[in-house]
């Protein structure tokens, strides 16, 4: 066995109204929140987690509302569902309640600007929060794991522990991605069927990037990175945060990020996990809104570069073919299309609500007031702030047990 390093496992689980009940506009935006009246998928992934071989891993599941008024709910249900899983390894649960009390003793300790950076809402956030627990579990790694998946791999973590941190090729790992197989047992994304998406290469640019899940090296640098099967490094966590401005993709940015910071994100051709999603929830509007302000945030984020001691250039080049697809210059003509295909097809449902939110996404192209000036510039302040966040986080030993309190809680 690989030598035995300290891992914190880290299971967001998002929780939102109950079935039936209408997406409310205020709602924050996940692909598949559970119905706070539904069983979910958070025990099955759990569940799994008792397959892992590995002698020295604490898991940590950070639950989501998408709404304040659901928060309460929300933690009854998940503490019925983490509460058996105790007694198989330790175990603990951060929900809007713990995040308030960790904010709470930072701000006592006149670590208010910090205690600002941390908010469990927004998938970069959350992601966020993952390091932070990361952080004060004692964790050498975050293993990334979502809760609409499992393991079926018991050998998963002891690969990670043969990995992550060390020397390989002469470089060391810090960064690194694992791939996701689907129900029917495949890798790659199967066709789109759906009308709307004629004129979005995604699934197309996506399964090309997949080649190199059949390359013959185990460990190959990658452009692309799944959320829910990345593994991060002290070394790299405690310096490089997720992005508050990225709606959705914050994977995928996280690795552009890193690299800005001369950290490559390495495929392992043995990682994989099995996932299962359940149905998206939140309207197909709302949901490509926040993929077209994804790709104009990231590449403006990209053209704002500028010479900065420590940082490198990266190039579209080096993204391609997913994300680059959409980081050029043709992607507004992309958005334009896929809008009226869209709103066309609200229209031919008589769903005039939707029809308007598509040619409100059409327009939101020209729109960049939104963002930074310099999304750059200001993704390396906040950098600078994370840092900071990180080094207190790391020597502070009342957060570290309230940390620890959280696992017998």
């Amino acid at each position: 066995m690989a030598d035995i390093i300290p891992l914190t496992l880290i299971v967001p689980s998002y929780w939102g109204r109950r079935m039936g009940e209408p997406f409310h506009p205020e709602d924050a935006v996940y692909d598949h929140p559970t119905p706070v009246d539904a069983p979910g998928t958070l025990s099955r992934a759990l569940e799994s987690i008792r397959l892992l071989r590995y002698p020295e891993f604490r898991v940590v599941v950070l639950g989501a509302a998408t709404h304040p008024d659901l928060e309460a709910e929300a933690e009854r249900r998940l503490r019925e569902i983490v509460e058996p899983f105790r007694r198989y390894y330790p175990l603990a649960l951060f929900t809007h309640r713990q995040e308030r009390e960790l904010k709470r003793i930072m701000e006592e300790k006149g670590r208010s600007e910090e205690a600002g950076m941390l908010v469990l809402r927004g998938y970069s956030n959350i992601r966020n929060l993952c390091l932070v627990a990361a952080c004060l579990s004692g964790g050498e790694a975050a293993v990334l794991f979502d809760d609409d998946q499992v393991y079926e791999d018991p050998h998963y973590l002891e690969k990670v522990a043969e990995l992550i941190g060390k020397e390989v090729g002469g470089r060391r790992v810090c960064g690194l991605a694992g791939y996701y197989v689907n129900p029917d047992g495949h890798y790659r994304l199967p066709t789109t069927k759906e009308r709307v998406f004629a004129e979005w290469p995604a699934v197309e640019a996506m399964n090309r990037a997949f080649d190199i899940v059949e390359g013959p090296d185990r460990l190959t640098v990658t452009p692309w990175v799944f959320g829910g099967n990345m593994v991060i490094h002290r070394t790299l966590f405690t310096r490089v945060a997720f992005d508050p401005h990225v709606p959705r993709g914050e994977d995928i940015d996280y690795l552009i990020n890193a690299r800005f910071f001369g950290f490559d994100f390495l495929l392992d051709r043995t990682l994989w996990i099995r996932h299962l999603p359940p149905p998206k929830t939140a309207p197909l509007w709302r949901r490509f809104r926040e993929d077209l302000d994804r790709f104009l945030y990231t590449r403006l984020k990209l053209r704002t570069q500028e010479p900065v001691p420590g940082c490198r250039r990266v190039e579209v080049e080096e993204l391609d073919p997913y994300p680059g697809r959409f980081l050029r210059d043709d992607l507004e003509e992309l958005v334009f299309r896929t809008c009226v295909l869209m709103g066309m097809e609200y229209l031919s449902l008589g769903d005039r609500d939707g029809y308007e939110e598509s040619m409100t996404n059409l327009l939101r192209v020209r729109d960049l007031e939104r963002f930074p000036a310099s999304p750059f510039l200001w993704y390396l302040d906040w950098c600078r702030r994370w840092e900071e966040c990180m080094r207190f986080l790391s020597g502070d030993e009342d957060l570290h047990e309230f940390m620890a309190g959280l696992f017998s809680d």
